[in-house]
């Protein structure tokens, strides 16, 4: 029997609910946002997309239900058990063709994003990118 005593250490819980980046993976056909980034937008179940071109910003912004052009995100805070999907093509394709020759088609990419608190809202600056491991073809069996 092994004479180490527990109460000797001075352990902390490791938390394995957030990865400590607020992470999104552009993905071949959806945007993969972490659940982290639900978690500092307060679990929001609405979001507004917003782009500005001209910068290459793309950022996310809480809003309610019933605002105009909004799209569904997170559930609530409970239920929220992984990160958030969404597969809305529109998006994913500006995204794409804004960057242009900079990101290849069949390749996915991680963006690191921003957290301006008092707007409520995630940027990610395009141009900031982690190049993934590319698509892999399902083949048939």
């Amino acid at each position: 029997m092994s004479k180490i005593n527990f109460d000797d250490y001075n352990f902390e819980v490791i938390s394995v609910e957030t990865t400590g980046s607020y992470l999104l993976t552009l993905n071949k056909n959806s945007l993969t946002f972490d659940k982290s980034i639900a978690e500092a937008l307060g679990y929001t179940s609405h979001v507004k997309p917003l782009l500005d071109r001209e910068n290459k910003v793309f950022a996310i912004q809480a809003c309610k239900a019933n605002s105009l052009k909004s799209v569904s995100f997170s559930k609530p805070a409970s239920q929220q058990k992984g990160s958030i999907k969404m597969q809305y093509g529109a998006i994913r394709n500006i995204l794409r063709s804004l960057m242009g020759d900079q990101w290849k088609e069949n390749t996915r990419y991680q963006l690191k994003g921003d957290l301006i608190s008092d707007k409520k809202a995630m940027i990610f600056e395009l141009e900031k990118f982690e190049e993934l491991l590319p698509f892999r073809a399902i083949k048939n069996a």
